[in-house]
């Protein structure tokens, strides 16, 4: 059994190198030379699996560590008979932490403060129901688009996307997608970027391309910008870098817990299918951290911040990336090292003394 694995997944050695041979390659190099007398592959976003890769293999099983499959082409897959694979749902906790950690920043710059506020959540799937929740959690009025579960689901309340206007936020939160019904390729557009009011928050933490950067530039510069994605990353355009008011390296799926998580789906996938032993399961645990806060004068914004602050992290960014020329190789190795966050549900408090209300608030915000 041979398997040929991004090098940058997460405990892949704890939990795939007593399966077989295990060969690591970095994501973006994996090719066809690499992959031809391989039984398993296990990639991430960067790696693109179709015909041109794995035709000429033996490859039996594609593991993809990601929540989307925009970078495998489930058809042909499907075609040549070779099983897949993908970790749905495993960044959900992150991804909702993540929108809550930029509402908390933005709020602490006198942002979204207003007394009743609006957001639309685009995309209600795994990441959008909890982001869903933590919005109304936060005394959002919320309004959802998703026409899928809107078909599916008759008790599901979906606006239409060419509804949404006159709202505070708009959070997307969907599959990249070029076909279909409802293909989300550009479909943030002109006309959706033109109807919004000044100073809505335009909030992307799904797939850089589901917005036209084009038409961003030309009439969306009257909304407030917080991207976690990016077209044509991990090449980022200066422009919309530095006009970003929340500016991360795709990042917002990822925690020490979701690391575990996701290649633990992969993992049980293949035990499920019996193409690995599941007698060789590894010993890894769900990690936690332990804060401790000593100002007596904090609201649930603080301690939010206090485990991820995007703001700093923008800072960062934006002063490592904007003064350089940068072939992508430093926006990936942001991504790369960006291994220290924990989600609020594992993050222990210690000195936390807080206003009754922020406290239901912050208790609400670390439930499981």
């Amino acid at each position: 059994m041979k398997i040929i694995a991004d090098s940058h997944i997460p405990f892949v050695k704890e939990y795939f190198s007593k399966c077989g041979e295990l060969e690591l390659v970095a994501g973006r190099e994996i090719d066809a030379q690499h992959v031809k007398d391989a039984d398993i592959l296990l990639v991430r976003t960067v790696t693109q699996v179709d015909k041109n890769l794995l035709a000429q293999t033996n490859v039996k099983f594609v593991g993809s560590v990601t929540a989307g499959t925009d970078h495998l082409d489930t058809n042909w897959l499907d075609e040549a008979g070779i099983a897949w694979q993908c970790a749905a749902g495993f960044n959900a906790p992150p991804v909702a932490d993540y929108v809550v950690s930029v509402i908390a920043a933005l709020q602490k710059k006198h942002m979204l403060r207003q007394v009743k506020q609006r957001a639309a959540v685009i995309g209600v799937g795994s990441v959008g129901r909890l982001v869903v929740q933590r919005l109304q959690w936060l005394g959002f009025e919320v309004i959802c688009c998703d026409p899928i579960r809107a078909q599916n689901e008759k008790d599901f309340n979906s606006v239409a996307l060419d509804d949404i206007a006159d709202v505070d936020l708009i959070s997307l939160h969907v599959p990249l997608t070029k076909t279909g019904e409802y293909p989300t390729y550009h479909f943030i557009d002109e006309k959706f970027l033109s109807r919004q009011k000044p100073g809505c928050v335009l909030l992307n933490a799904s797939r850089g391309s589901v917005v036209d950067f084009e038409s961003l530039a030309q009439h969306g510069a009257h909304l407030r910008w917080c991207f976690d994605v990016w077209e044509h990353e991990p090449k980022v355009e200066k422009y919309f870098l530095e006009n970003a008011l929340i500016a991360t390296p795709h990042i917002a799926g990822y925690s020490a817990q979701s690391k575990v998580r996701g290649v633990d789906m992969i993992y049980r996938a293949l035990c499920e299918r019996k193409l690995i032993e599941p007698s060789s399961a590894p010993n890894v645990y769900m990690p936690r951290q332990q804060l401790t806060f000593a100002d007596a004068k904090l609201c649930w914004r603080d301690i939010v911040l206090g485990i991820f602050n995007p703001a700093l992290m923008t800072t960062m960014m934006q002063t490592r990336l904007l003064d350089v020329v940068d072939d992508g190789s430093v926006f990936d190795d942001m991504r790369h090292k960006f291994t220290y966050r924990h989600e609020f549900a594992f993050t222990d408090l210690a000195g936390v003394h807080l206003t009754e209300e922020d406290q239901a608030v912050l208790d609400k915000l670390r439930k499981m």
